[in-house]
């Protein structure tokens, strides 16, 4: 029982610092990996991987995919499915303190306050040239260069940095 209350709360923190968890849809995958454009030998993060759906998807063109998730339930169920896959990474730690400066792009499907709060890291941490998308909500004060729209489907946004 109180196994099950630490994995409850685990999940609760994780939901309450950053995003509940909502995977992105399985039909605007592929148009994620588009935007990203990965190349082989590019690293990309995904915050928030939750199962790890993207982090495997975007790995698929010889990139190496590296998922930040907080929840352990989440965790884990993403290194099982990531497990056997020497292009994926998937780590328990908290997006806020984990360092991006390798990374080549970024995938997130966060909520919009926290967009705010990674901003600031982003400008700190990521490279000239790394790609940054976002699912589903813009970065406030931030220009997209793509904005990927699809009638029925939420948007998807690029930025350069």
């Amino acid at each position: 029982m109180f196994v099950g209350f630490l994995l409850l709360c685990s999940f609760a923190y994780a939901a309450w610092s950053a995003a509940p968890w909502v995977p992105t849809k399985k039909h605007d995958v592929e148009r994620a990996r588009n935007l990203l454009a990965l190349r082989a030998g590019e690293t990309v993060y995904e915050l928030g991987c939750g199962d790890a759906r993207m982090c495997l998807a975007l790995a698929q063109d010889g990139a190496r995919a590296v998922g930040i998730e907080l929840s352990f339930l989440q965790w884990l169920a993403a290194k099982i499915r990531a497990r056997n896959r020497e292009d994926v990474e998937i780590r328990l730690a908290n997006l806020y303190r984990h360092d991006l400066s390798q990374a080549d792009a970024v995938y997130m499907f966060l909520m919009p306050e926290v967009y705010k709060k990674l901003c600031p890291k982003f400008e700190r941490e990521l490279k000239p040239g790394s790609r940054v998308v976002s699912y589903v909500w813009p970065i406030e004060g931030w220009e997209p260069t793509v904005k990927d729209e699809k009638e029925g489907a939420p948007n998807l946004y690029l930025y350069l940095r």
